[in-house]
């Protein structure tokens, strides 16, 4: 029988690493990501990531509003 493992301090002892996972919109706004990921030289998987992690960092608010004239507002920082 497994036992279940203790639970991680999930501030000090996890790798942050890049995963990818899965999130469902509609195809207008992935067709919209992507072109915007093409025009600003990465791909959909980093621009979504970067545009969701800006959105947590700010405190999740409900209204997002984009810094550029751009749909997608723009990050600043990470490793790029």
């Amino acid at each position: 029988m497994t036992t279940i493992p203790p639970r991680v301090d999930h501030k000090d002892n996890y790798d942050d690493k890049p995963q990818r996972f899965y999130v469902v919109a509609p195809k207008s706004t992935k067709l919209k990501l992507l072109k915007e990921s093409v025009a600003r030289g990465t791909d959909l998987y980093d621009l979504a990531g970067a545009v969701l992690t800006a959105w947590l960092d700010a405190g999740c608010p409900p209204e997002f509003p984009a810094s550029s004239p751009s749909p997608v507002a723009d990050v600043k920082g990470g490793d790029q």
